[in-house]
């Protein structure tokens, strides 16, 4: 007889429990597969698995061993039943503690981000020595601006940065000249066997060495700087002696060659110097590590040094406008404020100057109640100097104007007065012309100036005098001579500086003297003034929107009687 296990309502909910199993069995497998990756905790499911596994064990073997005893039965499928509880327990438990540590796993994470972002990244850059050389670099150059700007001792402060953070013997910094092919020892420190083949004539002591250099010089592609400075490559030597490019000066022991590192000093793709760094023999060659170290630091050295070539060109333009200023507040003062107007002659002039300093001079001088004096002159450079030696000029003409001597004559005197007290650059070119009305008569004398134009009225007709003799101040014996022209009524004296012919326009073409010309023949039937308004008029309108590159300036004296 079967025992109830066998009933036939026995039977059939145990096939259901096993369908049911196999079907759990079926999803938690394919779970695993397709999502193990998200599976919180793997040891959890493992267990499921067993939970299962167990019930359709024990459902099975009910079925396929032959029960000897009712009791033996339910043994077996309750022992089925006792295991799978526990494997049950098992997973409940690791599921709960999965699934806490996930409630709490976004909280952690959300202040990490949060909070310990930044510090993480900072700290991993940190890592990285060159960040801290780099700033501590920066702030060093930073706070050179705020002091004296001093480009020695910025070099002096590259050189001792790199021999400090590459654990050199010695170093040195080249700086390359911007106008020759050359490189320049601007700073050294330390022992640095030299690397290039020393003057025959040189004695082989340490002091005398490292004087030589100190202050050495290479043309670009020379010894082993030049070739750096030419190629703009950095080089690593780790033995000196077994290198082709370092020259092994002798057995003293301060010229065995060691380890070297040559490095460009870069501006984008322009080389502005070399660093030179030395380890003496027997010691530890230089590491990539280092290289790579004195590479990084040169790039900083590059951008410090044109930082400071910026700063001086700042300085220095702003002194030359400054000093710019100044000249052109004294020159103010030294053109006449207003031009005469006389019953015998009337003036007209006008001048435009470069960059608000206006290198020409022109005056009217009453010295005399028989004469009339007319000056121009155009003073070499701009600024103070300058300024000074117009200043000069016009002391000395209204001194000696009050003579009975001719121009010539008084063009000797202001040259012998100014020549030796002013420097060589600031030479004046300078034309005279003294009016007698009782007689009508002009006295011309030059000192290497543009051409006097003389406006005859009774021909209607330009003529041009022109004078080839030395400016004022270049040579102390030069003679000027003395030019006597009769005029009459209605005839005009032109006197202009070199910029007012020289003028360009848009497309390159020069004012010249016939264009200057013309305008007098055109306007000769005006008065003074009205004939140089109309030049001035006249000259803008030829030049446009060009730039003007030098001081114009032009005066008219008329005939009136």
């Amino acid at each position: 007889m079967q025992t109830a296990l066998f009933d036939l309502f026995t039977i059939i909910p145990l096939i259901g429990c096993l369908v049911v199993q196999g079907c759990i069995l079926i999803l938690i497998v394919n779970g695993v597969k397709r999502h193990s990756q998200k599976i919180p905790n793997s040891f959890s499911f493992l267990f499921a698995i067993l939970t299962v596994v167990s019930l359709m064990v024990g459902g099975v073997l009910v079925f396929i061993i032959p029960p000897i005893t009712q009791t033996f039965s339910l043994l077996l499928y309750s022992s089925c039943i006792l295991l799978a509880s526990i494997f049950m327990l098992v997973f409940v438990v690791q599921y709960i503690s999965s699934v806490k540590k996930r409630e709490e796993a976004p909280v952690a994470e959300e202040a990490t981000t949060e909070t310990g972002f930044a510090d993480k990244k900072e700290e991993e850059v940190r890592e990285d020595p060159l960040v801290n050389i780099g700033e501590d670099f920066l702030a060093h150059v930073a706070e050179a601006f705020t002091g004296e700007i001093n480009l020695v001792r910025l070099l002096d402060f590259v050189n001792e940065t790199l021999i400090k953070n590459t654990e050199a013997d010695g170093g040195i910094v080249f700086l390359a000249d911007d106008f020759e092919d050359i490189i320049s020892a601007k700073s050294f420190s330390g022992s640095f066997p030299p690397p290039y083949k020393l003057p025959s004539d040189l004695p082989h002591k340490q002091i005398r060495v490292e004087t030589n250099f100190k202050y050495a010089q290479f043309n670009l592609g020379e010894t082993i700087f030049g070739e750096v400075a030419a190629t703009g490559k950095s080089v690593l030597i780790e033995n000196g002696e077994d290198d082709s490019r370092i020259y092994v000066n002798g057995p003293e022991e301060f010229l065995k060659p060691g380890s070297y590192i040559f490095v460009p000093l870069m501006l984008k793709d322009r080389v502005i110097g070399v660093a030179g760094l030395a380890r003496l023999p027997g010691k530890e060659p230089f590491t990539k590590e280092n290289f790579r170290t004195a590479n990084v630091l040169s790039s900083y050295s590059g951008s410090a040094i044109n930082n400071i070539y910026n700063v001086q060109e700042i300085l220095e333009q702003a002194d030359l406008e400054r000093e710019a200023s100044i000249a052109s507040r004294i020159q103010k003062t030294l053109h006449p404020k207003r031009l005469p107007d006389l019953p015998e002659v009337g003036f007209g002039a006008f001048f435009n100057a470069t960059k608000g300093v206006c290198g020409d001079y022109y005056d009217v001088i009453l010295a005399r109640k028989d004469r009339i004096a007319l000056v121009i002159a155009d003073v070499a450079g701009k600024g103070i100097q300058s300024s000074m030696v117009m200043s000069m000029l016009r002391s000395i003409l209204h001194l000696v104007t009050n003579t009975t001597k001719t121009a010539g004559t008084i063009l000797d005197w202001v040259n012998k007065g100014i020549t030796g007290k002013i420097d060589m650059d600031h030479y004046a070119t300078l034309a005279f012309v003294s009016y007698c009305p009782s007689e009508h008569t002009i006295e011309y004398a030059s000192a290497g100036h543009q051409p006097l134009l003389l406006w005859h009225a009774a021909t209607n007709s330009i003529e041009t005098i022109l004078q080839k003799t030395d400016p004022i101040g270049v040579e102390r014996s030069s003679e000027y001579t003395n030019l006597k022209l009769t005029v009459a009524t209605g005839d005009i004296i032109i006197l202009f500086t070199d910029g007012l012919v020289e003028s360009l326009n848009e497309e390159g073409h020069q004012y010249g003297s016939d264009s200057l010309a013309q305008v007098i023949k055109d306007t000769h039937a005006m008065n003074a003034k009205e004939i140089a308004n109309e030049v001035k008029q006249n000259i803008q309108n030829f030049i446009g929107s060009a730039n003007i590159h030098d001081d114009q300036t032009l005066v008219v004296m008329k005939i009136k009687a």
